[in-house]
C-alpha cells in the first residue's frame, strides 16, 4: 500500500470501526419483552379509563351512544371494544368473539397474542346490571422495535465511518498531491508551477505548502537571471570574435609565412571559442523552454547517413571509422536542425572518446510506434555512478581528458534537451566487456499516402 491517502483512509477507518464495535456490543440495551412491558404499563390506566367512558354510553343509550363513543374516544387511535362476560363483542355486526380464557384479574389489562395478533384485554369491569371485558388492538399504536442482527447495525456504522474518514484523508492528502504534482513540472523545467494556488488550509500542511512555493520562486528567479546571463555573455562574445577572425584574415595578407603556426593556432582557438558561443546560445534558449520550432516530417535514415558522412573526417583524424547499419525506412516528425544537431553531438562524442582502430557504430529499431537510435563507442566508458550526470551541462568526468579531446561538457546536454522537446528520452549505459552507449528513442511520425 503505497498511497497516503489510502494509509490514512485505513488506518482512521479502522480505529472508528473499532470503537464503533466495541461500543455496540458492550452497550446495555433493552430487550424486546422490556420495551413492550413500558408500552404496556403506559397504555393501561387509558384502557381502564375509556372502557369505564364505553360501558356508561351502552348501559345509557345502547349501541348508537357506544359507537358514538368509541369515536370521541381518541378515534384512530384506541380501538377499544366491549365484550360481554360470554366473549362477544357488544354492537358487532360481524359477530366476533374473543377468547378471555384464562381472565385476567380484575383492575388489571393482559396483553397476549391471538390469531397472530396483538389485543390487551382487561380484567372484569362492573357495570350497573352487568359485568364486562374490554379489549384493545395493538397494531396500530404498538411502536416498531429495533429488531435485525447486530452485524447490520455494526456495518451501517462501518459505512458512515468510512464515508467521514474519506474526507478527512482527502482533506490532509490533498495538498501534498499538489505538492508532487508541482515538484514534477519543475523538474521538466516548468518553473511557473505552483502548489498553492487556491488552497486555503492554514494548518502545518498549509505551511508547507507556502514553503514551496516560496522555494520555486526562488528557483524561478534564480535559475532565470543565470539563463538571461549565459545567453547576453554568449551574444556580447560574438561581436569580438567576428573582430578577431577579420583581424585574423588581415593578419595572414600582412605576415610574414613563419607567422602561419601562430595564426593557424589563433584561427583554431577562435573557432573553438565561437563554436563554444553557439552552443551556450543553443543550450541557453533550450533551457528557456521556448516552444518547438516549425516542425517537419523527417527522414531518419537519410539524416543519420548525413551525419556519418559529415563526421567520417574527424573519425578518420582519431584513428577510427564509422560503421552505419542498414536501417529501414522510418519518419520522425520535428524540427530537423535541433534532431540533427542532437544526433551529431552524441556521434561527434563517441569519435572522442573511441579507441584508435575501432569504430563507432549507428544502429535504428523502429517498432511499437516508436524508433530507438543506439550510437556504440568502444572507448573507455563512464563509471557507473556518473551515468546520470553525463547530460548536466559542463560536466566532465575527467577534466584534463576533456581537454584533451576538445570537449567542454555541453554537447550530450544539448541533446537531451533537443530530444526531450521532441518528446523523446535519451540514456547511457556502458557496455560489457567495454565501451559506451547512447539510446535515444523517439515517437514515430504517421505517414499518410
Amino acid at each position: 500500500m503505497r498511497s497516503l491517502f489510502f494509509k490514512i483512509f485505513a488506518f482512521f477507518w479502522l480505529c472508528t470501526a473499532l470503537i464503533v464495535g466495541v461500543f455496540i456490543a458492550t452497550a446495555q440495551r433493552p430487550t424486546e419483552d422490556a420495551i413492550r412491558s413500558a408500552v404496556h404499563r403506559g397504555l393501561t390506566p387509558a384502557i381502564l379509563s375509556n372502557a369505564e367512558i364505553l360501558i356508561r354510553s351502552y348501559e345509557s343509550g345502547g349501541c348508537p351512544a357506544l359507537r358514538a363513543s368509541q369515536q370521541s374516544v381518541e378515534p384512530g387511535r384506541m380501538p377499544l371494544d366491549l365484550l360481554d362476560k360470554n366473549g362477544d363483542i357488544l354492537c358487532d355486526t360481524k359477530h366476533r368473539r374473543v377468547n378471555l380464557a384464562p381472565l385476567p384479574a380484575p383492575g388489571t389489562v393482559d396483553f397476549r397474542t391471538i390469531d397472530k395478533q396483538r389485543f390487551g384485554i382487561s380484567g372484569i369491569l362492573s357495570g350497573k346490571t352487568t359485568d364486562y371485558f374490554a379489549v384493545f388492538e395493538l397494531r396500530r399504536i404498538e411502536p416498531p422495535l429495533v429488531r435485525g442482527p447486530i452485524v447490520k447495525r455494526l456495518l451501517l456504522a462501518i459505512v458512515i465511518s468510512g464515508l467521514i474518514c474519506a474526507l478527512l484523508a482527502r482533506y490532509v492528502t490533498r495538498p501534498i498531491t499538489r505538492l508532487r504534482t508541482a515538484a514534477q513540472r519543475i523538474a521538466t523545467g516548468d518553473l511557473k508551477a505552483r502548489a498553492g494556488t487556491g488552497s486555503l488550509q492554514l494548518d502545518e500542511v498549509g505551511q508547507l505548502v507556502k514553503d514551496f512555493d516560496y522555494m520555486a520562486e526562488r528557483l524561478e528567479v534564480l535559475i532565470g537571471a543565470q539563463q538571461r546571463l549565459i545567453s547576453d555573455v554568449s551574444h556580447e562574445l560574438r561581436s569580438p570574435l567576428t573582430r578577431l577572425k577579420l583581424a585574423l584574415d588581415l593578419a595572414r595578407g600582412e605576415s610574414h609565412h613563419d607567422m602561419a603556426p601562430t595564426l593557424d593556432r589563433i584561427e583554431r582557438e577562435a573557432e573553438r571559442l565561437s563554436g563554444l558561443v553557439g552552443m551556450l546560445l543553443t543550450l541557453s534558449r533550450l533551457e528557456a523552454g521556448e516552444s518547438m520550432p516549425e516542425t517537419s516530417m523527417v527522414q531518419l535514415p537519410d539524416l543519420l547517413a548525413e551525419i556519418a558522412a559529415d563526421v567520417e573526417i574527424e573519425a578518420q583524424s582519431r584513428g577510427c571509422s564509422m560503421e552505419l547499419e542498414r536501417m529501414q525506412e522510418c519518419w520522425i516528425e520535428g524540427n530537423q536542425e535541433l534532431l540533427r544537431s542532437a544526433f551529431e553531438n552524441v556521434v561527434r562524442n563517441a569519435i572522442r572518446y573511441t579507441q584508435p582502430g575501432t569504430a563507432v557504430r549507428i544502429g535504428t529499431t523502429c517498432d511499437n510506434n516508436e524508433v530507438r537510435i543506439v550510437v556504440q563507442d568502444q572507448g573507455p566508458g563512464v563509471p557507473d555512478s556518473e551515468l546520470d550526470n553525463v547530460f548536466k551541462p559542463f560536466y566532465r568526468v575527467d577534466t584534463s581528458r576533456e581537454r584533451r579531446t576538445g570537449g567542454v561538457g555541453l554537447g550530450l546536454a544539448i541533446a537531451e534537451r533537443s530530444i526531450k522537446l521532441h518528446n523523446g528520452k535519451i540514456r547511457a549505459r556502458n557496455l560489457r566487456p567495454g565501451g559506451f552507449e547512447i539510446e535515444i528513442v523517439l515517437p514515430l511520425a504517421v505517414v499518410t499516402v
